[in-house]
């Protein structure tokens, strides 16, 4: 399985626009889900791991978490994916991700790597010159996102989109920790050596719909253990596993646990939704909240 498949399902899938499900067991024994409960002494912060593509068989969730959401009347996500269009974000992706005029993808990646990436799509059913002016990162995350759409997951059944679409419903304040062109400036930002890197893993050992069924068991079940397995523990020995996981979770989750003290400050409940990876490991969500003193209660 390769390294980075979790991170369009858990980190950035919402940013690829037009990818649109594969079944999810769900288990009649009592188990934790993927939710934590934070009180302070005005408010409760109930955060959600979020997995930004999933399929309707995922759906009901379990009521600790619907009972979360109707207790907070405000929602915050990482960004607000309904806040502009499809050919907004295209839009941003084209000024940002592409290459400048005279290069291309072609000249910018060993050849066998593109040769690969050729193969890997084309058995997707696309074309590479379809991305071929755009940087690394972009035609790695697009493998993944044709992948997951033609294994049935899709962004309109993610937690996140769900959850937005009830509190627009419902009245609910919607707040962003991040935005959506902090995201893309953030990958886009990524070292030419790191945006190879990610290319490479995921051509080379493309994930399987086992390994996506797997991650969303781990999910359901609230099985940290696994997760953060799966997110960290692979590919370990590679110094740019590290510096991926620093850029791309760790540096994030210090400033989302900034924002989170924030709304503990308030009188009022908050329900923040974020990509699961964020909340697991070392330097996770969860770990940082409680290493500054608060009680964190996984439900």
């Amino acid at each position: 399985m390769n390294k980075y498949f979790y991170l369009v399902i858990l980190f950035v899938f919402a940013l690829m626009p037009g990818c649109s499900s594969s079944g999810i067991s769900q288990s009649s024994a009592p188990q934790k889900s993927f939710l934590w409960e934070v009180p302070s002494d005005t408010g409760t912060v109930y955060i959600l791991g979020s997995i930004h593509a999933a399929s309707p068989e995922l759906y009901p969730l379990a009521d600790s978490i619907e009972n979360a959401f109707d207790q907070s009347p405000n929602l915050a996500v990482e960004f607000d994916v309904n806040s502009m269009s499809d050919s907004q974000m295209l839009d941003i992706l084209m000024n940002k991700a592409r290459y400048p005029s005279g290069e291309n993808l072609y000249s910018n990646i060993p050849n066998d790597l593109y040769e690969k990436a050729d193969e890997v799509l084309e058995d997707l059913g696309a074309d590479i010159m379809l991305f071929n002016a755009f940087e690394p990162w972009v035609v790695a995350m697009e493998i993944e996102a044709i992948q997951l759409l033609n294994y049935g997951y899709t962004s309109e059944n993610g937690i996140d989109m769900y959850f937005l679409n009830q509190a627009r419903t419902e009245g609910k304040n919607i707040y962003e920790l991040e935005s959506a062109d902090f995201q893309i400036d953030l990958v886009d930002g990524l070292s030419e050596d790191l945006q190879i890197f990610m290319l490479e893993s995921i051509v080379e050992d493309p994930a399987t719909k086992k390994d996506y069924e797997q991650l969303f068991e781990s999910w359901k079940a609230g099985d940290t253990a696994k997760m953060e397995q799966i997110v960290f523990e692979e590919d370990e020995d590679d110094p740019r596993t590290d510096l991926l996981n620093e850029k791309l979770l760790d540096e994030r989750n210090f400033g989302m646990a900034e924002k989170i003290e924030g709304f503990l400050e308030d009188d009022e409940n908050y329900f923040v939704v974020v990509g699961a990876a964020h909340l697991v490991g070392e330097n996770g969500i969860i770990n940082l909240l409680e290493s500054r003193g608060y009680t964190v209660s996984q439900l």
